[in-house]
């Protein structure tokens, strides 16, 4: 079963009404809807934004329904190369308000935890897929996620383009310790630093929440 998880109405609701409601129940608060799309059933969840709350959903996720696949899905900040209306595929996925490297330890690594979080290689190829024919370019970028809406651009590994998000991370970590696959999927809503940074969101966040959820609902028919 694959779960899919929106930390706001804006990036779930296209999905919940382009697909057909199987059942919905209402656990610690948050809806989960049980869906099917072309042919394909899965169950998803507004987290509500932010690290503990993408925890708590992906935790119910796993342990009520099992899910073996999580796709978060959502807009984010971007940083150059990449540009406002891109799509990204994740790959690695680091906390940003995370550090304790004066113990020893990796930029945004929780101790006792992973270095970084990885989404599944399969995953990704077959979202590029589905993204490359419906005629757009899949962009492959790193995650930073943090409780914090980046406006300046952080400290940074070298060589490593993110976009910046408030869930995914969490969700990553919750997901590896169930040993569940994960797919991570950004629309950019704009680009951190940028003069024209906050307009360019309150300007794009709805079209692009919209063309990731689009993005989701074909990814999954594809699975």
């Amino acid at each position: 079963m694959i779960g899919i998880i929106g930390a706001m109405a804006e990036e779930i609701d296209l999905i919940i009404n382009q697909s057909t409601l199987i059942k919905k129940d209402t656990i610690a608060n948050l809806v989960f809807y049980q869906l099917n799309y072309a042919g394909k059933e899965f169950i998803l969840v507004k987290s509500g934004v932010g690290k503990v709350n993408a925890s708590i959903a992906t935790t119910i996720l796993a342990s009520n329904y099992h899910v073996d696949t999580i796709i978060s899905t959502g807009i984010a900040g971007g940083m150059a190369p990449l540009a406002t209306k891109d799509i990204c595929v994740i790959d690695k996925l680091y906390y940003g308000d995370v550090h304790a490297e004066v113990f020893g330890y990796a930029f945004g690594q929780v101790p006792g935890e992973v270095a970084y979080f990885k989404t599944d290689a399969s995953l990704n190829e077959a979202a590029k897929k589905v993204i490359s024919k419906l005629g757009k370019k899949p962009m492959t970028a790193n995650c930073l996620t943090s409780d914090s809406f980046i406006t300046s651009m952080p400290s940074l590994p070298a060589k490593l383009i993110f976009c910046f998000e408030m869930e995914s991370t969490a969700i990553a970590q919750v997901a590896n310790h169930f040993g569940i696959k994960m797919l991570v999927l950004r629309y950019i809503s704009d680009i951190v630093g940028h003069e024209s940074q906050i307009e360019n969101y309150n300007q794009f966040e709805l079209e692009m929440a919209k063309n990731s959820s689009l993005i989701t609902l074909e990814v999954v028919k594809n699975l």
